[in-house]
């Protein structure tokens, strides 16, 4: 491995450091959560064994009392008295496609619980994205003369249903009603379209105070074998109106007060989303947060269908007291597959969606959007088996690549016919600015470029990178098979039983491949460029870093960087016997008789270095 190699890929070593740096937990967030009391973890077990009408705390306080009403609040209230809830509970309702099953809780004719019918957990179950006593939908406004009301209040009767449609319905005095309407799309199963429907409630809204407020909350649960990544991409996406989609970051708590029109919102786990868009947006002083539960609750210990994060919304409509009004959302309950959301009509901006699945930023994402994922799909439709459809990716890229890993190769195999006469010089010299300039002349004479094996690894970097945020994030993988590994998105291997520091409790056997592949590269092309000394255990010494590092990254990814490795071993192989190093001796030694022409930037670069040595001399 020649110098500009060992430099490259040190670049990609930092750059994956500090990656896994950025996303990783700082000590002070661990010690945040460690340090949080008993108390408040025996309040957060009891919340999460509550029933929904005790997830808010204040909710919970203005249901206590509420069996019987006094005189102002039945004035207040005028005919929706009939359905004050009080302390009753109401009856669960049911309603499924092919895709989902949703259940409603006829006390506040909220969406208490959404299943993936057809998707599985880590232990074998059904794929939960709401669930009742984790999550929570209620509407607020105010009622003249009596305050603020929730939609909990009150049992809300079931109009009207049927497979397509439900009608959750609140009836008031003189025709006056309040409707919540779910339908099902049959063109898009993951899409349930909602309404709220008023009419004649005017009189029931308090005037110069008649936003309705939507309070949106969930703890999603465990879905995934690996929690520390599944924590890690849990969190709220938003769009704000005419601007790109962003996300809360992974801080103990994060919170986003708006003072534009919100497009849409999505709670956002590693594999699935629930997203709510509307379709007028929603109005100014919505709020998004998420923040940690207690580790009691979130530690290595929990299984799947335990809480993991709380995120939350509070989302305003602007009400003008119409007679008749009614205002459109949509909701998406599915995975986070990059071509799925891309389609997705929710009534707003479409191609949005998309960008809940972290393809990278800048050259990363677009190579990823315009190149990685069109070829995935290709073979994706013509092709069963995820860790072939990888091997053939790889292939494929390594393909494209080939014409710069052969210019890579041709100005190794050059510095190594000039490093005898390199070395002379280094002898010769011992003023490290004269070794540079007698190189530099050196190089011209024999037309050869120092950077022109270095430059065609800087253009396979922004490939690089996209796979390395692709493979972790692609749905396509989830619980895909190949080999010894059950699942491509996560780490393959056996269990320990004990911790490693800086390797983990597991062994991951792709992982073991890669590096060892690597190293055996590595010792290949140091035989290849006759390095010696430092440099030469520095390319040794990274593999091994990265052994640890990637030990928990999905098995897709190390897959393909054994196949890549591979794949190189062979392009190298046919490389090295259609290159005659004979001739390209023959060939540095015509270059050396033809006069040397200098280029502008050479000429500026020898009057710098001629400048510098004045200055030192000085």
């Amino acid at each position: 491995m020649d110098r500009n190699s060992v430099i490259g890929f040190s670049l990609i070593f930092l750059i994956l450091i500090g990656y896994y740096w950025y996303t990783a937990p700082t000590p002070e967030q661990q010690a945040a959560l460690k340090r949080q009391q008993d108390s408040l973890a025996l309040v957060e077990t009891q919340q999460k064994k509550a029933p929904i009408e005790e997830l808010d705390s204040n909710v919970a306080a203005e249901s206590e009392g509420t069996a019987a009403l006094d005189s102002g609040m039945l004035k207040a209230l005028g005919g929706f008295s009939s359905q004050w809830a009080g302390d009753q509970k109401g009856e669960i309702i049911s309603f499924e496609n092919q895709e989902l099953k949703l259940a409603f809780d006829q006390r506040g004719g909220s969406l208490t619980q959404v299943v993936l019918k057809n998707h599985r957990n880590a232990d074998s179950g059904q794929v939960v994205l709401l669930q009742a006593g984790t999550a929570q939908q209620e509407w607020i406004w105010n009622a003249p003369g009596y305050g603020e009301v929730s939609s909990r209040d009150f049992l809300w009767q079931v109009a009207r249903q049927s497979e397509k449609e439900i009608v959750l319905r609140l009836k008031g005095d003189q025709g006056a009603y309040m409707d919540q309407v779910y339908r099902f799309d049959p063109a898009q199963l993951y899409k349930v379209s909602y309404q709220l429907v008023l009419h004649d409630m005017d009189a029931a809204v308090q005037r110069n105070n008649s936003d309705l407020e939507l309070v949106w909350n969930s703890r999603p649960v465990r879905q995934e074998r690996e929690l520390k990544w599944e924590k890690q991409n849990t969190t709220v996406v938003y769009q704000i109106k005419g601007e790109q989609p962003d996300k809360l970051g992974m801080g103990s708590e994060e919170e986003e007060v708006f003072k534009n029109r919100l497009q849409w919102v999505a709670f956002k786990q590693q594999y699935f989303s629930c997203i709510l868009a509307a379709s007028n947006g929603f109005a100014t002083d919505s709020k998004v947060s998420a923040s940690e539960l207690p580790e009691t609750m979130t530690g290595e210990s929990a299984e799947a269908g335990d809480p993991i994060r709380q995120l939350g919304a509070r989302l305003f409509v602007e009400y003008d007291r119409e007679a008749d009004k009614t205002f459109d959302f949509a909701y998406y309950f599915g995975p986070n597959h990059y071509r799925t959301l891309d389609a997705l009509d929710l009534g707003v901006d479409q191609g949005q969606f998309q960008h809940i699945v972290p393809l990278g930023w800048g050259i990363f994402g677009w190579v990823n959007r315009y190149i990685v994922i069109p070829v995935f799909d290709l073979l994706d439709d013509r092709i069963a088996n995820m860790g072939v459809i990888i091997l053939l990716l790889t292939f494929i890229i390594k393909l494209i690549l080939l014409p710069l890993v052969y210019k890579s190769y041709l100005s190794t195999a050059k510095m190594r016919i000039l490093k005898p006469e390199i070395d002379i010089i280094k002898t010769k010299y011992s003023d490290l600015q004269k070794q540079q300039a007698e190189n530099m002349a050196l190089y011209r004479k024999a037309g050869v470029s120092p950077l022109s094996g270095c430059v065609p690894m800087l253009f396979q970097l922004p490939i690089l990178f996209a796979l390395f945020q692709f493979f972790p994030n692609a749905f396509e993988l989830r619980q895909k098979s190949f080999l010894w590994a059950a699942d491509l998105s996560t780490w393959d291997g056996p269990s320990l039983g004990f911790h490693i520091p800086f390797y983990g409790d597991h062994v991951s056997i792709f992982t073991l491949m890669m590096t060892a592949s690597t190293l055996l590269y590595t010792h290949l092309n140091n035989q290849i460029s006759g390095i010696t000394g430092q440099m030469k255990y520095i390319g040794y010494m990274m593999p091994i870093i990265f052994l640890g590092v990637l030990n928990d990254y999905a098995a897709g990814l190390t897959w393909y960087y054994f196949v890549s490795n591979i794949i190189t071993f062979s392009q190298q192989f046919i490389i090295r016997r259609m290159v005659d190093d004979d001739k390209l001796k023959a060939q540095i030694a015509e270059n050396k008789k033809k006069p040397v022409t200098k280029s502008k930037f050479q000429q500026r670069m020898e009057e710098a270095m001629k400048a510098s040595q004045q200055r030192s001399k000085r």
